[in-house]
């Protein structure tokens, strides 16, 4: 009996986070998560033992990354997978010590800790771009010179986004 392929990818992927959001961030450093990503059921308000932690962690090309503690932890688990290396391990041990884990307010707020904050240099807003199973965060100005026209996108990756 062969399985729900939409089933599959809702178990693997329980996260789908896209667009692009500016928020505004306060006098203590939070920002308002996107409506759509502040819970597994897609947002809304919801209880504190229900509300999802989020890790912020060490992102490409200068952001920041923020993604649900479920997803952090199964890409660190991963990461273990194989007979480590000393670079394996010595990697490990900086994700695990550069990262934070922190859980919405009941507001939808989430607090950026500050070496977060002195590292992108955030003031006053926040770029929020998702990514799928994660989001970046990114100074506003920074976010709007990342490119976004169609023509950097790659034909296969095109193909293989919409099989």
């Amino acid at each position: 009996m062969s399985q729900d392929p939409q089933a599959t990818a809702e178990r693997k992927y329980p996260y789908t986070f896209g667009g692009a959001f500016t928020r505004s961030v306060d006098s203590k450093g939070r920002f308002h998560l996107p409506f759509r990503f502040r819970s597994k059921s897609g947002g809304g308000p919801v209880e504190d033992e229900e509300r999802e932690k989020y890790m912020f962690s060490p992102g490409h090309d200068g952001s920041i990354t923020l993604m649900p503690h479920s997803v952090w932890e199964d890409n660190f688990n991963r990461m273990r997978s194989d007979e480590p290396t000393d670079e394996d391990i010595r990697n490990r041990r900086l994700m695990s010590l550069m990262s934070r884990m922190v859980q919405p307010d009941a507001q939808g707020r989430v607090a950026i800790p500050a070496e977060f904050k002195a590292l992108l240099g955030l003031d006053k807003k926040v770029t929020v771009v998702g990514m799928g199973t994660y989001m970046e965060l990114w100074v506003p100005e920074e976010a709007e010179n990342l490119p976004q026209d169609q023509d950097g996108l790659g034909a296969g990756f095109l193909r293989n986004f919409y099989r």
